[in-house]
């Protein structure tokens, strides 16, 4: 009896916040806003928002549960404000 490989498992997407603060001039408080970014790491999350918004300064913040990651009907390799 001959056995078929598997094919490979999809890599497991996880909903990460980045916070992004715009550059301080000075004269007023840094903006700060948070994106969600569907990624299958951190590093990869952090990439993708910084590429939305390169001249800010980005840090992973955290993540959201799947349940609320589904509800939002977030994509894998979606940013998206929130």
């Amino acid at each position: 009896m001959r056995y078929r490989a598997m094919p490979p498992k999809k890599p497991k997407h996880t909903a990460f916040t980045v916070a992004v603060s715009a550059a301080d001039d000075g004269a007023s408080a840094p903006a700060l806003r948070v994106f969600v970014a569907m990624a299958t790491d951190p590093l990869a999350a952090v990439a993708a928002v910084q590429a939305v918004a390169p001249e800010a300064s980005v840090e992973l913040s955290g993540t959201l549960s799947d349940r609320l990651a589904a509800r939002l009907k977030l994509r894998p390799g979606e940013v998206r404000p929130i």
